[in-house]
C-alpha cells in the first residue's frame, strides 16, 4: 500500500510549495510590494537600490536625487549637472550696493559647469537667495577688454549677479548650458524653464577685482633697435676645386751679391797701318799697223793729264785717336774736324777724276776699234 500512494504524497507536496508562488506573480505586488515597504528615508539619501540613489535601470531617465519620475527635487539632495553664469549689469545708482532692484540689463560674461561664487568672503554678497548650496567652488571673475574699459571709466556703477542653475525635475531630460540665458532684461528674470534656477547672489564688482592694478596704463615695451644684415641677392659662387696651398716657401736670399768696385778698363784702339791701296791702271793697248793697209794718217794721241796721287783718307781708327787726343783740347776739336772734312773731300775729288780717266780710255779704244774696221 505505502507503495501505491507514495507518488501521490509527492505531488501534493509540491502543490503545497508552488501554489503561494504563483499567486503572488499574478497579483503584480512582488517588486512593488517591496518598494511600498514603510521604508521613509529622504530621497538622495538611501542606500543603493533605494529611490533617489544608486544607477538606473537601462531605459529609465535619471532621478538625479529623486525617488519617482516628475518630482521636484530638492536642490540640497540635487546630484546632476551643474551650471553658474555671472552677469555683468550697471547699477541704477552707483552709490547703492548690487542688487536685483539696482539692476539694469544684464550680460553674461562667464559660464561655468559648477556651482561657483567669485569669492569666498559671504560678506560681499549684499543680495541673495532664501538657502545657498552647501558645497560650491570658487572661480574669480575675468572680464574681457570692452568690459574692463567700461568698469575702468566708472568703478563704483557696475554689479554682478551670479545664477547657480540645475535641472530641478527628476527624470526630465533637458540641455542645462542651453537653460542659461545670455542676456537678462529686468523684471523678466531670464529663466523660462521652471525649477531651473536653484541659488542666485549679486556682487559689487569694485569690491571683487583690484581696479588699481586693472586699471592701471600698460607701459609700452621699449624697442630694442635692430638693424637686420642685409641679405644676399645673388650668392656667390662656391668654389669646386680650392686653390693649391704652397707648402715650401721659397729660400730666401741670405748673402747679397757684392757689388763690383772696380769699373771694367775700356779697350784702346790700336792705329793700323792698312789702307786700301787705289787698284792700278791699266794702259790702254796700242794697235801695231800691217803692211797690207796704207799708212792713214795717224791721230795724235793727247796725253792725258796725270792724275794727282788720291791722298789716303783717315781711318776709324785714327779718327777715334785724333778725337781722343783733342778732349782736352776744346780749341783745336774744330781744326781736327776740318782737316778731316778737307781730306775726305779730295779722296771723293781724286775718285771721280779716276772714273773720268777711265772712261776717257774706254772711248778712245771704241774708236780705234772703229777707225781699223
Amino acid at each position: 500500500m505505502k507503495r501505491h500512494h507514495l507518488p501521490l504524497v509527492l505531488l501534493t507536496a509540491g502543490a503545497l510549495l508552488v501554489a503561494p508562488a504563483a499567486a503572488a506573480s499574478a497579483t503584480g505586488d512582488g517588486d512593488r510590494g517591496w518598494h511600498a515597504s514603510t521604508w521613509h528615508g529622504k530621497p538622495g539619501k538611501g542606500e543603493t537600490g533605494k529611490p533617489g540613489k544608486g544607477p538606473s535601470k537601462p531605459g529609465k531617465p535619471e532621478l538625479c536625487g529623486g525617488w519617482k519620475a516628475g518630482q521636484v527635487i530638492p536642490w540640497d539632495a540635487y546630484t546632476c549637472d551643474k551650471a553658474t553664469g555671472y552677469f555683468l549689469y550697471e547699477k541704477k545708482d552707483a552709490r547703492r550696493n548690487a542688487g536685483w532692484s539696482n539692476s539694469t540689463r544684464q550680460h553674461r560674461v562667464a559660464l561655468h559647469p559648477v556651482w561657483a561664487w567669485p569669492t569666498a568672503d559671504d560678506r560681499q554678497r549684499h543680495e541673495a537667495s532664501s538657502s545657498l548650496p552647501r558645497s560650491y567652488e570658487v572661480v574669480p571673475l575675468v572680464l574681457d577688454a570692452t568690459d574692463t574699459a567700461a568698469v575702468c571709466a566708472e568703478p563704483g556703477a557696475y554689479g554682478l549677479q551670479v545664477d547657480l542653475v540645475g535641472n530641478g525635475i527628476a527624470g526630465r531630460t533637458l540641455d542645462l548650458a542651453s537653460a542659461v540665458p545670455t542676456v537678462i532684461t529686468p523684471p523678466d528674470g531670464g529663466f523660462h524653464v521652471k525649477n531651473t534656477l536653484a541659488f542666485y547672489g549679486h556682487y559689487d564688482v569694485a569690491e571683487l577685482l583690484d581696479l588699481d592694478a586693472l586699471c592701471a596704463p600698460a607701459v609700452p615695451p621699449v624697442p630694442v633697435p635692430t638693424t637686420p644684415a642685409p641679405e644676399p641677392t645673388t650668392p656667390a659662387p662656391a668654389p669646386t676645386t680650392p686653390a693649391p696651398v704652397p707648402t715650401t716657401p721659397a729660400p730666401e736670399p741670405t748673402t747679397p751679391a757684392p757689388a763690383p768696385t772696380t769699373p771694367a778698363p775700356v779697350p784702346t784702339p790700336e792705329p793700323t797701318d792698312d789702307v786700301a791701296e787705289e787698284p792700278a791702271e791699266t794702259p790702254a793697248p796700242v794697235p801695231t799697223p800691217t803692211a797690207d793697209v796704207s799708212a792713214a794718217p795717224q791721230p795724235t794721241a793727247t796725253p792725258a793729264p796725270a792724275a794727282a796721287a788720291p791722298t789716303p783718307s783717315p781711318s776709324v781708327t785714327e779718327r777715334a785717336e785724333v778725337l781722343a787726343a783733342t778732349d782736352d783740347a776744346p780749341r783745336n776739336r774744330g781744326q781736327v774736324l776740318a782737316a778731316t772734312g778737307t781730306s775726305a773731300l779730295v779722296g771723293l775729288l781724286a775718285a771721280v777724276g779716276a772714273v773720268a780717266i777711265g772712261a776717257v780710255l774706254m772711248i778712245l779704244r771704241r774708236r780705234g776699234r772703229t777707225t781699223e774696221a
